[in-house]
């Protein structure tokens, strides 16, 4: 959880949306059919299935349950390589020049 936490400190409440867009359809990637059934009625509807994780994920509140439900997912080192890819601090410097 001590992870958990120092990840979740790095990331701008800004910048969120844009960490769901990546996380969210890496779940639904490596999950099983049946999950995505159970979740959207049909083993093929990932989209479905993304939109509706998306939806639960999106809440500022959940950063702390999204980061720890990835790092089980799937798995520590993808989550890090995703969030390392997005360049949060880069969007940071975006924002403040356009600012």
């Amino acid at each position: 959880m001590d992870l958990v936490n120092q990840v979740v400190e790095q990331i701008p409440d800004w910048t969120w949306d844009s960490v769901c867009q990546l996380l969210v359809p890496a779940i639904v990637d490596d999950m099983p059919g049946f999950v995505v059934e159970k979740l959207t009625g049909t083993q093929e509807n990932f989209d479905r299935a993304e939109e509706i994780l998306f939806d639960y994920y999106k809440p500022i509140e959940k950063k702390h349950k999204l980061i720890a439900d990835s790092f089980s997912l799937i798995g520590t080192e993808v989550t890090m390589t995703i969030l390392v890819a997005l360049q949060l601090d880069k969007l940071e410097l975006k924002v403040t020049d356009e600012v």
